[in-house]
């Protein structure tokens, strides 16, 4: 049995024969899709410090430790307030000339509670104690803005379809499946209410709490994908 090699005739019109479906075949769309949801934040903190001027730098100390045992004592006795201290600084002030030296001391003090109004009071009442306000804020908890973070995407996706399907009709083709898929977030700001100042409130100043009210953010989410289109 013997062997004959097609004709170039026969192999250019097999090729013809194959071109369209290979034309088809392959069409590839590329997308983008941003969508937004609003959230309400659910848990506000508070930035507060101890902070002292001493003429020396172990007086400074003392009273520094001796004000923030006070005030981890009053926040942590208040319910649903999570309290954290933070950094501890000491040094010394240059003086003018006709002064002796100073030493300074400070530590802050970090709450956060779903509980405003608790917190708020507490925040009042470690004032009047001479703590200072560095920031006061609210902001989405961790599982309040994994939830929001999760509805953007679903959005962003369900639209990305949709346009693929729009495309698809203009283009009198039909939707294959996504080839891949690129999905990112944007995290939402906090909202601070209050920034530190550079001198502690009287307490006739701090007498009363101070106000917080949670506004709305919003939280988006983007989907990138590179579509597959097919003939119908």
């Amino acid at each position: 049995m013997s062997w004959h090699p097609a004709s170039p005739r026969l192999l250019f019109a097999a090729l013809l024969m194959l071109a369209p479906a290979a034309a088809h075949a392959d069409t590839l769309l590329r997308l983008s899709e941003t969508a937004t949801v609003v959230a309400h934040p659910d848990e506000l903190e508070a930035a507060l410090r101890v902070e002292v001027v001493s003429p020396n730098a172990a007086d400074a100390q003392r009273r520094v430790n001796a004000a923030m045992a006070d005030a981890l004592a009053a926040a942590k006795a208040v319910a649903g307030v999570t309290v954290g201290s933070g950094g501890y600084f000491v040094w010394r002030v240059s003086p003018p000339q006709d002064r002796p030296e100073r030493w300074q001391a400070n530590q802050s003090l970090t709450l956060t509670s779903h509980d405003g109004a608790a917190l708020l009071k507490l925040v009042g009442e470690l004032q009047q104690k001479g703590l200072l306000v560095g920031q006061l804020g609210w902001h989405l908890s961790d599982a309040a803005e994994h939830t929001a973070q999760a509805d953007a995407t679903r959005k962003a996706i369900a639209a990305l379809r949709g346009r693929a399907d729009d495309a698809a009709a203009l283009l009198d083709l039909r939707f294959g499946s996504f080839k891949e898929v690129r999905l990112n977030g944007t995290r939402p700001q906090p909202i601070m209410l209050q920034r530190a100042t550079t001198m502690p409130m009287s307490v006739s100043a701090a007498a009363s709490p101070p106000s917080a009210e949670p506004a709305d953010v919003t939280v988006s989410a983007t989907a990138e994908a590179d579509v597959e289109l097919l003939p119908k």
